[in-house]
């Protein structure tokens, strides 16, 4: 049940990207197989929806670390409360 919930996302950004690709392909009227375009583009928005959530995980952790050496309480609170909600699945 657990391979689920990161395969059915990463499943409906690929075939998200597929659509677009393939569409893209099919209205500019390119010769050749539109299948290889969709499905390199889906992999491509894959890449890129993955590269967006990795770094901003890792910008709230610097963030963390740089307010807990300025010693400021408030904003590491916030920041952990905020690192608390992606470890529990939300974004």
């Amino acid at each position: 049940m657990g391979v689920f919930v990161f395969a059915v996302p990463v499943l409906l950004v690929v075939v998200l990207g597929y659509v677009i690709g393939y569409a893209v392909w099919e209205a500019t009227g390119a010769p050749g197989n539109p299948e290889v375009f969709g499905w390199l583009t889906g992999f491509a928005l894959l890449a890129a929806v993955s590269w967006v959530l990795v770094s901003r995980r890792a910008r709230l952790r610097r963030a963390l670390r740089r307010a807990r050496a300025r010693g400021d309480d408030a904003e590491s609170t916030r920041l952990r409360a905020e690192l608390a909600r992606w470890r529990r699945g939300r974004s």
